[in-house]
């Protein structure tokens, strides 16, 4: 999807008629929605991260990760737009190279946070703007995440976090929705993907709550709240604001728009306090999560059975997986959009099929599908890489790599204290050793019916956050070859005790491998023995609910 180069020039207007000398702008809105479309409809990118500079003139800076470096240069005019690895060139050296010092650069007050627009202070005149009022919120739908499934009273999570900022400030600013969902015990029906409620939140330290929505008078509101929460609109948060005298926010998910409202309070900086209560699961929200995974096991598992006996394209199989999904129980909307992707396609990192790009899956090459569900009872997120025809040797040789990594993580032991930033060298050992890599994070964190990235917990270089118990994490280290194909190999699993007070990993993801591109020879003794006991679990779990139980059972046999 490449834009018309009338839209930059309608912007390059815009930024006349404020006076500035260039414009920033990046994926996510004031909710810190990943999903958001504010620089597609400019630039034609679809990713999830993304940093766009317009210029008055000459090509646009565009900045990415590598998970969508691929996908920017097939996306954008190349004769417009010059693409950026942001983990190799940083967006502020290209402005302290292109622009000097007396430059204005424009951002919206709304999309970008305290954190983000400090790393440009200094570099350049920053010039403040407000974003237009968005008219395409979907109407809320708020419900009550049942104590059942949540495993927790909102009141004593309530009071819980507020006893962390006690002496710190009357009261903190929650912005992060997926925090004041988790807080609350609510889920918003009408969000795509990611069933967060839009809005803010002020924890006192009594542990009562005023919540702040997006258009609450055209909003649902099914749930009971309890007496300890109140509701207001969006519009009465800065009043609220303005009767406080102290405050603790985040300045890494709180927008500049609010700050400009609080900047004349005692304000104390800190992490969000709900982030490490939500990562660490109850065994409420971890016994959900195996049995959530057990029925997304089943769906996926019923997929890679049809996938093997028919012939679709990629769209037909993004709509079979989910058909097979709609069947399970608790089952409420995908988590994130299906990768589906044969063969070249697969090496885009975060491949999105479309009418243009629709490949027929037959004949010989490699299928990669990465998708999840969110259920009542639990975010799922897996990747499988299947083998359509006969493999070539080097395709197998890559794959079991890339599954010798995968189970360097699955089957670690580590002691207390240990951060997902050290276990990160483990997966990627194995590629190194063969001069490959991945340009992305083995593993990101999980949410409990809420997001499929969850954070603070990550196995990913530089992650300095200590692992504990409860935590959910993905596994899923890949190798990539543009124009060719792509492998991945993704699994969920949990931070639980091990002998002797040493963690190690559970896993929840219950769907076989595919052994046609597993190279025994490649093996340990250890690996085989892992790979044959996690064919065990998987068998177990899906034997009575699968469509072929004898097909299940030829997939799951020993090596």
């Amino acid at each position: 999807m490449r834009c018309s180069m009338s839209k930059i020039e309608e912007f390059r207007s815009f930024m006349h008629e404020i006076n500035v000398d260039a414009f920033m702008l990046h994926t996510k809105d004031e909710y810190l929605n990943e999903y958001s479309e504010e620089l597609t409809k400019l630039c034609g990118f679809t990713g999830t991260n993304g940093l766009l500079i317009v210029t008055k003139d000459n090509k646009c800076p565009f900045f990415t990760d590598g998970r969508y470096i691929t996908q920017a240069r097939n996306q954008l005019d190349r004769g417009n737009f010059q693409v950026y690895n942001i983990q190799e060139e940083d967006p502020r050296e290209w402005i302290k190279a292109n622009l000097t010092s007396t430059a204005s650069l424009g951002y919206y007050l709304q999309y970008f946070t305290i954190e983000d627009i400090r790393k440009y202070e200094n570099i350049c005149k920053l010039i403040p703007c407000l974003a237009g009022k968005k008219s395409d919120y979907r109407k809320q739908a708020v419900v009550l995440h049942s104590i059942e499934h949540a495993g927790e009273s909102s009141k004593d999570k309530c009071e819980k976090v507020a006893k962390s900022i006690d002496k710190e400030a009357e009261a903190v600013l929650l912005t992060d929705p997926n925090s004041i969902s988790w807080l609350l015990n609510l889920r918003n029906e009408n969000a795509k993907y990611t069933p967060c409620i839009l809005g803010r939140a002020i924890l006192y330290k009594s542990g009562n709550v005023d919540l702040f929505i997006q258009d609450k008078e055209h909003s649902t509101i099914e749930a009971n709240l309890g007496n300890h929460i109140n509701i207001f609109d969006i519009s009465e948060l800065e009043n609220s604001l303005h009767k406080l005298n102290s405050i603790v926010m985040d300045p890494s998910t709180t927008p500049m728009s609010i700050m400009a409202v609080i900047k004349d309070k005692q304000v104390a900086e800190r992490e969000d306090p709900c982030l490490i209560y939500k990562a660490a699961k109850n065994q409420t929200e971890i016994a959900g999560a195996i049995n959530a995974h057990i029925r997304d096991g089943v769906a996926v598992t019923n997929f890679l059975y049809w996938l093997e006996n028919n012939v679709g394209t990629e769209l037909e199989a993004e709509e079979k997986i989910l058909e097979y999904r709609k069947e399970q129980n608790l089952f409420k909307q995908l988590s994130f959009p299906t990768i589906s992707a044969f063969n070249e396609n697969g090496a885009i990192i975060h491949y999105r099929a479309s009418s243009k790009t629709n490949k027929v899956i037959q004949k010989d090459g490699l299928y990669l599908i990465d998708s999840g569900g969110q259920y009542l009872d639990g975010t799922t997120d897996v990747t499988k890489t299947v083998a359509i025809g006969n493999p070539t040797d080097e395709q197998i040789t890559h794959y079991t790599i890339v599954l010798k990594a995968h189970i360097a993580i699955a089957s670690v032991i580590f002691p207390p204290g240990t951060t997902g930033g050290e276990l990160d060298i483990l997966a990627r050992t194995h590629l190194w050793k063969f001069g490959m890599d991945y340009m992305h994070g083995t593993g990101h964190g999980v949410g409990s019916y809420l997001s499929v990235h969850e954070g603070p917990q990550a196995i990913s270089k530089g992650n300095k956050v200590k692992l504990t118990p409860g935590m959910i994490l993905s596994n899923e280290p890949g190798y990539y070859i543009p124009g060719e194909y792509g492998i991945r190999i993704e699994n969920l699993m949990y931070v639980d005790k091990h002998k002797n007070g040493f963690l190690g990993f559970k896993q929840l993801t219950s769907i076989p491998y595919d052994r046609r591109l597993i190279s025994v020879q490649m093996l340990t003794k250890d690996e085989i023995e892992w790979i044959n006991g996690y064919h065990q679990f998987v068998y177990k779990n899906l034997e009575n609910s699968v469509k072929d139980k004898e097909w299940l059972k030829k997939v799951c046999d020993p090596l």
